[in-house]
């Protein structure tokens, strides 16, 4: 069109010429044709025509809460995504299961055509504490690039961004997240605890000993569940049930521990047999129930360490906590008190018509098959201690950010990442309102 409209130019100027001419005998002249006015068209060069930028494609989404970041997650090209996963273990993707799932529909809505062709990585980072005091209303959707702050989340499908706007997923991939940093511990928390218990299984009454074997059982078999990234109610109504056996197990056997301390010896009226061979069966049964408190104490701390790893918002993980905590306090006293009783029998082995030297003997023997029970308790309480000290890790990592890194192909996740750095949250620069809007 720029070249027909130049030579309809050229050809309207030829005919002007012509009229001025023709009528230049009569002496006519037009101002408008002046010949210093009369100056060839300038050709124009045909100019490419505008292509209109593509919009930025969104390599961020992020979730808010009052203008807070609660959840983030980036595109990663292949390069910063192979120097961000250097060294981090890999997981299998069906570990996360179907926590997983409201992301995925999101990945083909923020990958280019490029990365759509290739190995794609996501870095998702969730804060725990804000997440989890969310009820699923009023978060705020933006997309991010680099400019900042783009659109709301609109961009995507309704369903997609309803999925992914939720809270109980979030907290749900969370939670999966730090199971799986603590299932390895657990693993070989549950080795040790049934070493132990194998160890003294000839010792255990009858029904403690089902009671704990079948506990183990069960925690294994929840065990394997979560490593699949299943976190089923009844499961864990199962372990709670456990709970509450094992700690009326464990009174049990505190009660009858401190009865039994407290049992007078026989007594013989010439020599100290009596005393010793009553000493001798007493403090071998209290070391048998040493140990077994040991193991149960254990497999109870086993369970809950378990149980914490579940998602729970209620208060109830905190107060259990703070009660098993006593009741390894009254477990720590049995040391002493068994101490105590051990002294007290010891010195009752004497007779005016028995030799030092038998006597000697007599109080060594007795020592010595209560310091099976001495040395249960002392190695258990340290194993209870890190054990412990585990549970209440696994409450920091759920009020602390996670960050995982996904690697997927297409809507198909083939491998997680679990990162150990402290995550950070991205900034929200909110440079216009209109962009925002509230779901």
């Amino acid at each position: 069109m720029t070249w027909i409209f130049w030579g309809g130019a050229a050809i309207l100027l030829v005919a002007v010429l012509a009229v001025v001419r023709k009528r230049g005998g009569e002496q006519v002249v037009s101002p408008v044709i002046e010949p210093q006015a009369l100056t060839p068209p300038v050709a124009v060069q045909p100019t490419a025509l505008e292509v209109p930028q593509a919009p930025e494609v969104p390599t961020r989404l992020v979730l808010a809460v009052d203008d807070e970041p609660v959840f983030a997650m980036t595109m990663l090209d292949e390069i910063e995504g192979a120097k961000q996963v250097a060294g981090l273990s890999r997981h299998a993707p069906s570990a996360f299961g179907r926590a997983l799932e409201p992301l995925m529909q999101v990945v083909p809505s923020m990958a280019t055509a490029g990365m759509a062709n290739g190995r794609q990585l996501m870095e998702v980072v969730i804060n725990g504490p804000l997440v989890a005091a969310a009820d699923g209303n009023g978060f705020r959707a933006m997309t991010m690039g680099a400019s900042g702050v783009q659109q709301n989340a609109r961009l995507f499908e309704p369903k997609a961004l309803q999925n992914v706007a939720n809270a109980a997923a979030i907290w749900q991939l969370a939670s999966v997240a730090v199971a799986q940093k603590h299932l390895a511990d657990i693993s070989v928390t549950l080795k040790r605890v049934e070493d132990k218990v194998a160890g003294i299984q000839s010792m255990l009454e009858e029904e403690r000993a089902a009671l704990i074997d079948g506990a183990l059982k069960y925690i294994h078999s929840a065990r394997q569940a979560m490593r699949q990234g299943e976190f089923l109610d009844r499961t864990r109504d199962k372990l709670e049930d456990f709970e509450i056996q094992l700690e009326q197990a464990g009174t049990t056997l505190l009660r009858q521990i401190e009865r039994e301390s407290k049992s007078e010896l026989e007594r013989d009226t010439v020599g100290c047999e009596g005393e010793y061979q009553s000493a001798l069966a007493k403090h071998r049964a209290l070391a048998a129930r040493a140990a077994e408190l040991v193991a149960c104490a254990e497999v109870r701390l086993a369970n809950w360490y378990l149980c914490s790893l579940y998602p729970d918002r209620s208060k109830m993980l905190e107060s259990r906590m703070q009660q098993i905590q006593q009741f390894m306090a009254q477990v720590a006293r049995v040391q002493k008190q068994l101490s105590g009783a051990l002294d007290a029998d010891c010195q009752k082995i004497d007779a005016r018509f028995t030799s030092d030297e038998t006597i000697a003997e007599r109080r060594t023997h007795v020592r010595d098959e209560a310091k099976s029970g001495n040395e249960a308790l002392s190695k258990g309480a340290k194993r209870c201690a890190t054990i412990i000290a585990r549970v209440q890790t696994v409450a920091d990592d759920r009020s602390s950010m996670s960050r995982l890194l996904i690697e997927t192909d297409g809507k198909t996740p083939t491998a997680v990442y679990l990162s150990h750095e402290k995550p950070t949250l991205p900034p929200i620069r909110i440079q216009n309102e209109e962009l925002v809007a509230c779901l």
